[in-house]
Formats: structure tokens, C-alpha cells, sequence
């Protein structure tokens, strides 16, 4: 990913946020002003709500320290779809629980979450059918051939299939098999 932005705004969640960028020191980590200490954090004095928005515009992923219904409050209004959205992951205030919000697959929140949860010894949590049978995300197939989807209005019915363990076909004419 290019540009992850961590939020925390509580104590703990700046403690997190160390942590987090201590194992990915590519990341900028944001809190509020208030808390202001020696870390290497950026420190913002505009409401949280201004500061989500600003991040979830201009960031690949965006990691919540804070609830998981206060992070879907503030950002439902932004959302557009699952090609453009940022990856958004919740971890709790405890580093207990890391939990893909949005654009799981695309987006690459489902494994930004395991490899998080995975460093900071937290449970990953995961909830796309795909994901959680341990089958193929149809909306990757091939994407790391480059190939594309002629037509994504098919998605979600072959990754109903899929999930569903019903038969599907993949049709390749040209490229890498």
C-alpha cells in the first residue's frame, strides 16, 4: 500500500499508533493535538470528523483506532464504491481485535488486516464469504497477471457461486495462463 494513515484519538490508541508505526515506519500516524507528547505523530487540532474525511480522500488505507461504529458514522457519507474506497480497518482500544471495515478485497483491507493482526498478536477479523470459506475472491482472479474484468456487473453473482460451492468457468484468450 502507498499511503496508510493511522488515526488514534484516546491515550491508548496513540500507544497503538507507536507501535504501528514503529513495524511499518512508512505509515503517518494522526491524534489530536490535546495529547500531544514526543512521538512521531502528526498532531491535528480540527474535529476528528474533518480529520477522517481528509484521510479517507487522500489515503490508500486508512487504520481507525477507535470504535467501529463511530469510524462507520464518519465515514458512510464518503463512501463511493468498492473500486475507489480506501481500505478502512478498526483495531480496538486493547490492540485485541483488527477488523475489515471496507474494500476488503480490491481495496486490500482483508490482508492488511491478517498481517496486522498477525505483528501485534491481535485476532484478525474478517468477514467476506471468500475469505472466511477459504475460496477464490472472484474480483482478484487474475490480478496480479494484470488481467481485468470485462464485465464487473457479474461479480457478485459468480462470487455467490463460488461461496455457494456451484459451478463456474473462467474463459482466458489471451495472456499468461
Amino acid at each position: 500500500m502507498k499511503t496508510v494513515s493511522v488515526l488514534a484519538i484516546t491515550k491508548n490508541g496513540i500507544r497503538i499508533g507507536v507501535q504501528l508505526k514503529k513495524i511499518f515506519p512508512d505509515w503517518s500516524v494522526f491524534a489530536p493535538s490535546k495529547f500531544k507528547n514526543n512521538e512521531d505523530i502528526t498532531w491535528y487540532s480540527e474535529s476528528t470528523t474533518e480529520k477522517v474525511i481528509e484521510l479517507f480522500k487522500k489515503s490508500d488505507a486508512l487504520i481507525c483506532l477507535f470504535s467501529l461504529g463511530a469510524v462507520i458514522r464518519l465515514i458512510a457519507p464518503h463512501l463511493k464504491d468498492k473500486k475507489t474506497d480506501p481500505a478502512v480497518i478498526v483495531i480496538d482500544d486493547k490492540a485485541s481485535f483488527v477488523i475489515s471495515v471496507l474494500s476488503g478485497h480490491i481495496g486490500g483491507a482483508n490482508e492488511l488486516t491478517q498481517e496486522i493482526a498477525d505483528k501485534i498478536k491481535a485476532t484478525a477479523v474478517i468477514t467476506t464469504a471468500a475469505d472466511v470459506n477459504k475460496t477464490i475472491a472472484v474480483d482478484l482472479i487474475g490480478r496480479d497477471f494484470g488481467w481485468k474484468i470485462d464485465d464487473e456487473s457479474t461479480v457478485t453473482k459468480v462470487s455467490a457461486y463460488m461461496v455457494n460451492e456451484e459451478k463456474i468457468g473462467v474463459f482466458q484468450d489471451v495472456g499468461i495462463r
